[in-house]
């Protein structure tokens, strides 16, 4: 037999919820024994942890729920974060073949002083720009040199 299916004959069960009234009298009007008292105490007491069995049954349900939905919702946010570094990937690509380009076109026509070459100026850190295959978010970005002034 089930947890939930005892849970659901025991409540059945179930007569009154516990009172700090003192016991009423037997039906012929005489005072209870202990014995009695003792019963109706323990009743009381088993009713008193069914109810908060269920109580908690029912916390434990809803912080499953609650977990389940954050899992979902970290994993959409994570596979966001790793389109956008895809997307962050394909942008430094192009701009690495942009100032190939330009800096071909310097060559090209070295009368004119393009401001591409301002970019030279900005450290390498391979940290930034690699595959973060560890799951960690990059919170690092190309820093200005300033040792080389152009």
């Amino acid at each position: 037999m089930k947890a939930r299916e005892r849970l659901s004959i025991k409540s059945s069960c179930i007569l009154q919820m516990p009172s700090a009234e003192p016991p009423p009298p037997a039906e012929n009007g005489a005072p209870r024994s202990e014995l009695e008292q003792l019963q109706m105490r323990a009743g009381q007491v088993t009713d008193d942890s069914l109810e908060s069995t269920r109580r908690m049954m029912q916390l434990c349900e809803e912080s499953h729920e609650v977990g389940m939905k954050t899992l979902v919702m970290l994993d959409e946010q994570g596979e966001q974060l790793d389109r956008i570094e895809e997307g962050m990937d394909q942008i430094n690509a192009d701009m690495r073949e942009a100032e190939k380009n330009l800096s071909g076109m310097e060559k090209c026509c070295g009368i004119c002083v393009l401001p591409c070459n301002k970019g030279a100026s900005f450290k390498e850190d391979d940290g930034t720009w690699k595959g973060n295959d560890d799951g960690k978010v990059v919170n690092n970005q190309p820093q200005r040199d300033n040792k080389r002034r152009p």
